[in-house]
């Protein structure tokens, strides 16, 4: 195993490089780099397994190196280190695909907990992948080598006409649907054998195609199924179903099941789909899930900034209520990803870093031996793990500033009010009742009519409609967008209906209005 460190100060090299086990990490060879241009020609002319860098340094940075390693050479992993104001380069980081990023400053045991869990996942890989070479000793099947070598190379899979000859799937007819299997106190290989036995004791998949079951890892099996005639989804959805269930009454373990979508000659592309939706949306676990049920949705993204003030005001309520309103309307929509999980987590963490500074406290001070860094980063598989960490941190806050004065909540009503029209304005494509606007701030319904009305010289709905057709007046006057698109901007679905508040508010319908002030301009 090879490590190469990447940091423009000569004297964290030199520790790390020191002061690190590699020995008991199994390292045997550490190169280090003072520039991104230095480690460029190090995994040009040497192997490297792992690349452990800073981000900022002079010059190239270290986002744009790991950028260009997994490029060039994509096998080698790639572990940031970051400090607490680097959170939005560190989501770029773990979006490029870096492994992991340690916070600095950074211990020895943290970064040998890291380096750990890298390496252990890169054998893993190394493993397997070893596994999948056509004929090996341990897998004399070539087909089962194929599908493992196609899981695990994705859209690098290369011997796609290979496979197809040996499988005698050669034809434009025919079509083919990756599945993975997740298990849960029964193992894959378990798993594998089961579903092999279950498929042979049914005619609908014996008789109507191939069908390849592997082994990935110690949690996921992998199933190609190969057929030619109609795509029958809702058929072999069923017929999983009942399979799966059978599997589960039979070991009294947890199986679910993730079908992808049917592929001909983009086979690596629909197999690459699956993974990436078994890894990436948090499910309801012991169920079939389809790729093509997938649903999207650009999700607001949690302003970190905003939640930090209100730590500074020690309104931690507010901060909670939000991170669980965030995550059960995205988990209640379908909408609710790994990687929306961690930009909540990130945009806390930036809360908690800003709320610590404003105190003289330190971030590190949240976290203890139990309850690390590392683990709230990675509190992902769960709402209930998230707000689970959420609560721990929180707690630890508060203890921080139990010497301080009494806590009292400063909150006032005018910052209230002002947040409250803020989330209007980000919000402008959706209908913002008032019951949801008074809970965002947590104020009764009637008190909040109250005070809004007070604070603004309007009442609440006057002041929606009010801030809506401002909007929609300055597109219609300032852009050729057509008109049903801008009432869909100002959160009307009701075209007709946007048409009639417009006129009533204005006195003139959407596309007089454009007329007259185009009129008016060129005058």
């Amino acid at each position: 195993m090879k490590v190469l460190l990447v940091d423009d100060q000569e004297r964290i090299l030199a520790a790390t490089k020191k002061l690190v086990n590699w020995n008991k990490l199994g390292v045997d060879e550490v190169f280090t780099a003072d520039s991104a241009a230095a480690a460029k020609r190090i995994l040009e002319t040497r192997t490297v397994d792992i690349m452990l860098t800073d981000i900022e340094m002079p010059g190239e940075d270290g986002i744009s190196l790991q950028k260009w390693q997994a490029e060039h050479y994509p096998q080698v992993y790639c572990i940031f280190l970051t400090s607490h104001a680097d959170f939005s380069y560190a989501r770029e980081a773990i979006h490029n695909g870096a492994f992991d990023y340690i916070l600095q400053p950074a211990s020895i045991p943290d970064i040998e907990e890291a380096m750990g869990r890298c390496i252990r996942n890169l054998e893993e890989r190394d493993l397997l992948l070893k596994k999948s070479s056509l004929y090996d000793e341990q897998l004399p099947n070539a087909l089962e080598s194929y599908v493992i070598s196609l899981f695990y190379q994705r859209h690098q899979f290369a011997q796609m006409e290979e496979f197809r000859a040996e499988s005698g799937t050669q034809g434009e007819e025919w079509w083919f649907l990756p599945c993975l299997a997740e298990a849960e106190q029964i193992t894959a290989e378990s798993v594998r054998e089961l579903l092999l036995i279950e498929f042979e004791k049914k005619d609908f998949f014996r008789e109507n195609m191939i069908y390849i079951a592997v082994t990935l890892t110690e949690e996921h099996a992998a199933v190609l199924l190969c057929g030619t005639g109609n795509k029958e989804l809702a058929a072999i959805r069923r017929e999983l179903e009942a399979v799966r269930q059978h599997i589960c009454e039979e070991t009294g373990g947890l199986l679910t099941v993730f079908i992808g979508r049917f592929a001909g000659t983009d086979l690596p592309a629909a197999v690459g789909d699956v993974t990436d939706y078994q890894r990436e949306m948090v499910f309801r676990k012991n169920e079939v899930h389809l790729v093509e049920s997938r649903k999207t949705q650009e999700l607001r993204v949690p302003d970190g900034a905003v939640w930090g003030k209100w730590l500074i005001r020690k309104d931690w309520a507010l901060v909670k209520n939000q991170i669980v309103n965030l995550l059960h309307y995205a988990q209640k929509q379908q909408y609710l990803t790994v990687n929306y999980m961690q930009k909540v987590i990130h945009s806390f963490i930036e809360a908690c870093s800003i709320g610590c500074y404003a105190q003289n406290k330190k971030l590190t001070e949240l976290f203890t031996e139990e309850f690390t860094y590392e683990k709230m980063l990675h509190s992902c598989s769960s709402v209930e793990e998230l707000c689970e960490g959420v609560d721990i941190c929180l707690r630890q806050y508060k203890q921080l500033l139990a010497d301080s004065d009494e806590e009292e909540n400063t909150y006032s009503v005018r910052e209230r009010i002002e947040d409250v029209i803020h989330y209007l304005d980000v919000n402008m494509d959706r209908m913002i009742s008032r019951r949801e606007a008074a809970k965002y701030v947590f104020l009764n319904e009637d008190y909040f009519s109250r005070v809004f009305r007070k604070e603004t010289g309007m009442g609440y709905k006057e002041y929606l409609l009010k801030q809506k057709m401002d909007y929609a007046g300055k597109l219609l006057s300032e852009t050729d967008m057509p008109v049903a698109l801008i009432a869909s901007k100002v959160g009307y679905e009701n075209f007709t209906n946007f048409t009639q508040m417009f006129r009533k508010y204005t006195g003139t319908t959407p596309t007089e209005y454009r007329k007259n002030h185009v009129k008016g301009r060129r005058l």
